[in-house]
């Protein structure tokens, strides 16, 4: 699977996610290609991330990141 990030101002860093992905490899997409993404894209620290509820999504490990990560 390839995880994508797009907006109304392009394209920018994609994920290959081989397998399963846990909430460690989640946080490894939000860290290696999401935040990067956003900021590549223009929007510095102003977004925000949409979820649909898998279980990596709301593990006990990415609650954490994401409350340390704002």
């Amino acid at each position: 699977m390839i995880w994508g990030k797009m907006a109304c101002s392009g394209t920018a860093f994609l994920t290959e996610v081989n397998g399963h992905l846990n909430g460690a490899g989640y946080i490894n997409v939000l860290e290696n290609s999401a935040v990067h993404s956003a900021h590549f894209l223009g929007f510095g620290d102003n977004f925000g991330i949409q979820d649909d509820g898998a279980p990596c999504h709301r593990s006990r490990l990415v609650a954490e990141w994401k409350a340390e990560n704002n």
